[in-house]
């Protein structure tokens, strides 16, 4: 059954031990608490090849972009590698279009990469140690959240399903919502 959480990112084991201790005085059960490390991105090994994702988020829109950088180059660069004749002869237009191309190509794909917005609430899990623990009220939850605020480098709300301490369902892509601390 999915759960209410409140999941606390600490730097170290140790505060994060500290704090699990704290909710347990403050009425929490350990096995309403899951605490586990949570590698750096990239690093979760979810395909095959490596990695946590085929294709970055932030480059979807970079293959379409690319492509009409292409054509735009090849425009330009047939017109400039007109003046080159005298020069190159009827190669300058045809090499000309291949560098437009070249580099049309790579002026679109890198315009077309978006930047990830870091004030964006929802964001994946960040590397570090992790201690989530299931809120069942709104006076539980503001408990949670006091208790973790000393410890934590930040705070967030997920849903999730924790057993005997485990949050079964936990995937460090799946972002979650930032508390204000």
């Amino acid at each position: 059954m999915m759960k209410k959480l409140i999941v606390g990112r600490f730097t170290q084991q140790t505060h994060a031990e500290t704090t699990a201790r704290a909710l347990q005085r403050n009425g929490f059960a350990a096995s309403e608490m899951s605490q586990f490390f949570v590698n750096p991105q990239g690093q979760h090994n979810l395909n095959v090849l490596g990695g946590d994702v085929d294709e970055s988020v932030a480059t979807q829109d970079a293959s379409s972009s690319a492509l009409g950088g292409a054509v735009s180059g090849v425009g330009a660069g047939a017109l400039l590698g007109i003046a080159t004749i005298p020069v190159l002869g009827p190669a300058g237009p045809l090499l000309g279009a291949a560098v437009g191309a070249y580099t049309g190509s790579l002026v679109g794909a890198l315009g077309g990469m978006d930047n990830v917005d870091p004030q964006d609430p929802a964001q994946p899990q960040h590397a570090g140690v992790v201690l989530a623990v299931a809120v069942a009220t709104d006076e539980e939850e503001s408990t949670a959240i006091e208790t973790m605020r000393a410890n934590a480098v930040e705070l967030q709300h997920a849903t999730g399903e924790l057993h005997n301490g485990d949050w079964v369902d936990f995937n460090p892509l799946i972002p979650t919502h930032a508390v204000k601390l």
